[in-house]
């Protein structure tokens, strides 16, 4: 492996690498093995095909891609423990030559460790908020659970508050029809206040096939910022009335919820709501632990390269957010007017934070000797594929090096927080 470092910045070292083709052949054959197991080549047992049989099934290129995420973590690691970084967060890679037989070329550009001074986190104190369910909470639930097995019956009659109704509606501003302002067979709750305010109210007294057109102004604080305040006008059909009826609240209907009686129905909500709220107690006790620890700490330059990682991983946890509602990511961009590199420009505030709060728990973990022992990363790999039974490739990468070098961190971590929720939240 030959090694070139460069350092543009105090907080940040690029480093390119060249790994030979003798050096890298390793590497290749794991990979034709994993190829050769995952697809049935004739007079050969999975995994025990020649590597060359291997090589003209599936192309030299098609193996070298297979390792090279292997390849590139292997040197990269080398590469920085051979310079004695002291290193933060995923690299930024860019791979220069790749080329079966010859030379691969990478360059890896990685945030370092600044130099960080930690307040007197054991003298701060955190206390935990009180579990509280109220009965409020547990009829509310109750009475979703009603509308989600509400019955829908068509009728012939005019729009009243708590029917189900299905409508076309047009939204337009100074004439023009906005982003997203059409739809058809829109499906609506009159009364649930999921639209903007009056909307709802607009519809009460209409009846079937019936349409209207009406003026709103959408809410000052409304998400799409080139509608809020603003006058515009709408064009609403109703397509159908449906009365709802929502089921009684007695022993029959609660067993079909998995309940014995209402009361055990009660019970269980309860307990489910206290579950739910223990958790958002515990997590933001720990925010407020280790905010409170960042602001009594000192830091030097903190590597650009870092927050930037972390306001991308943001930007894809958002992502991950909008489509688990059934909304399109691309679609919900478009209606803010924006690009994901704007996202990613307005998270960066809050990474940073987040990039802090990762630095006092590393540095806390050096000063407190707490790392990852080979038995607890061996439970927490094996409990991880667990879930990827029957997937080679998730398992190949589970158990590769750079993936490891992740769950080290994560158990790491674990162990610090549950020593600090000792020092601090007396637990």
């Amino acid at each position: 492996m030959q090694l070139i470092k460069n350092q543009p910045k105090t907080s940040e070292v690029e480093l390119t690498i060249e790994v030979s083709a003798t050096e890298y052949q390793p590497f290749l054959e794991k990979a034709a093995n994993r190829l050769s197991q995952e697809s049935k080549i004739e007079g050969f047992r999975p995994g025990k095909a020649p590597y060359e049989l291997i090589k003209t099934r599936f192309g030299e290129m098609a193996i070298f891609q297979a390792a090279l995420d292997d390849i590139i973590s292997h040197f990269y690691f080398q590469a920085v423990k051979q310079e004695n970084l002291n290193t933060v967060a995923a690299p930024k890679i860019e791979v220069e030559k790749l080329a079966p037989g010859n030379t691969l070329v990478f360059k890896a550009l990685v945030g370092l460790m600044p130099t960080i001074k930690l307040g007197d986190y054991k003298t701060i104190k955190v206390t935990k908020e009180e579990i509280k369910v109220d009965d409020k909470e547990v009829e509310k639930m109750i009475n979703d659970l009603r509308k989600m097995r509400a019955q829908e019956v068509v009728v012939e009659r005019a729009v009243k508050q708590g029917d189900f109704t299905e409508v076309d509606f047009t939204v337009s501003l100074d004439g023009v029809v906005i982003d997203g302002g059409t739809s058809k067979k829109y499906p609506l709750v009159i009364g649930e206040g999921t639209m903007i305010p009056g909307f709802e109210d607009q519809l009460v007294g209409m009846n079937k096939d019936e349409e209207k057109n009406f003026q709103l102004k959408f809410p000052d604080q409304y998400q799409n910022k080139m509608l809020s305040g603003k006058m515009c006008d709408f064009k609403v059909k109703v397509l159908s009335v449906y009365e709802r009826t929502l089921p009684e609240v007695n022993d029959d209907w609660v067993k079909t919820l998995g309940a014995s009686n209402v009361t055990d129905l009660k019970t269980k909500i309860k307990d489910n709501l206290s579950q739910e709220q223990s958790f958002q107690i515990e997590q933001k006790a720990e925010m407020e632990m280790l905010n409170k620890i960042v602001e009594q700490t000192e830091f030097s330059e903190i590597p650009e390269v870092l927050v930037e990682n972390e306001a991308h991983r943001m930007v894809h946890e958002f992502e991950d957010s909008i489509e688990s509602q059934g909304l399109s990511f691309t679609d919900y961009l478009a209606s803010i007017k924006k690009e994901e590199k704007d996202l990613t420009a307005e998270f960066k505030p809050k990474a940073l934070e987040r990039v802090k709060a990762s630095l006092v728990i590393k540095e806390i973990a050096d000063n407190e000797k707490v790392e990852a022992i080979p038995e607890e990363l061996q439970k927490e790999t094996e409990q991880i594929l667990t879930q990827v039974k029957d997937n080679p490739e998730a398992e190949a990468n589970i158990k590769s090096e750079g993936y490891q070098h992740y769950l080290q961190t994560v158990v790491r971590n674990r162990k610090v927080i549950k020593i600090l929720k000792s020092i601090i939240l007396g637990e």
